[in-house]
């Protein structure tokens, strides 16, 4: 993480300012690989995470199989006894199920423990993950909003329910990201635009689901056409749109 630190102060951050001022493209494939950087850096982390995990496992199965063998063996000598001292022997034999069923229990329990760790290890990687790639679509889109005189806000998803706000002079538009797109995507920015002008008392004139994958499917842009929803996957087309609708509510002013 340190040298991806000094990477970014000596050999980034010079060309990041020239891009964000001169080359809107430039900044972008910068930033995509500022991104595609660090998500290496995590699936490192994921790895050794996953390799000590693996050791861990190991160490279980070596611990498992020692407790196997010494409980042959007591159970060996047990039975050796059983065979001179059957009604002496017969309460060590019901305390020895009693540890049996004990040991049974802890192994079962860290076994249990073990895999819910891993589950949610691998749930936060996830999560970590959508943020970065949403962080780096939200920069994308500032850096080509910008030459067009549009704000862009990101917002917090608790009370808003959407990721950004793009402001000019008279357009007002709302922005979900996700990977491929839903029907639940659709309703989260209706829920979002009424949620901003209860907020802000303002009512957004525009809503576009901003999705990364390479291409809409078909079924999502006629249930989008519905309400109104602009459906794209590039910042550049994003930009030039409200650019265009900015134009149209001014000159209808």
């Amino acid at each position: 993480m340190e040298e991806m630190r000094k990477a970014i102060r000596e050999r980034y951050r010079p060309a990041l300012w020239y891009a964000l001022e001169r080359d809107p493209e430039l900044a972008s494939r910068i930033i995509a690989e500022i991104f595609e950087r660090m998500l290496d850096i995590i699936r490192e982390g994921d790895e050794k995470l996953r390799e000590r995990m693996e050791e861990s496992d190991n160490r279980l199965r070596e611990r498992i199989e020692e407790s196997d063998k010494r409980l042959r063996e007591r159970i060996e000598e047990v039975d050796r006894r059983l065979g001179e001292r059957m009604e002496e022997n017969a309460e060590m034999l019901a305390e020895l199920g009693r540890k049996l069923g004990e040991l049974g229990e802890r192994v079962e329990a860290l076994r249990a423990s073990l895999e819910a760790e891993r589950e949610i290890r691998k749930g936060e990687v996830g999560r970590l993950e959508g943020r970065i790639i949403e962080t780096g679509l939200i920069t994308s889109l500032i850096s080509w909003c910008e030459p067009h005189g549009l704000h862009v806000e990101p917002l917090p998803r608790e009370p808003y329910r959407v990721d950004a706000a793009v402001e000019g002079e008279h357009v007002l538009a709302l922005v979900e990201i996700a990977k491929t797109g839903a029907e639940a995507d659709i309703e989260q920015l209706l829920e979002g635009a009424r949620a901003y002008e209860r907020i802000r008392g303002e009512r957004p004139n525009a809503l576009i689901l901003y999705i990364y994958a390479e291409r809409p499917p078909e079924w999502l842009l006629e249930e989008a056409e519905k309400y109104n929803v602009i459906v794209e996957n590039s910042p550049k087309r994003i930009a030039r749109h409200l650019s265009e609708l900015e134009k149209q509510l001014r000159r209808g002013e």
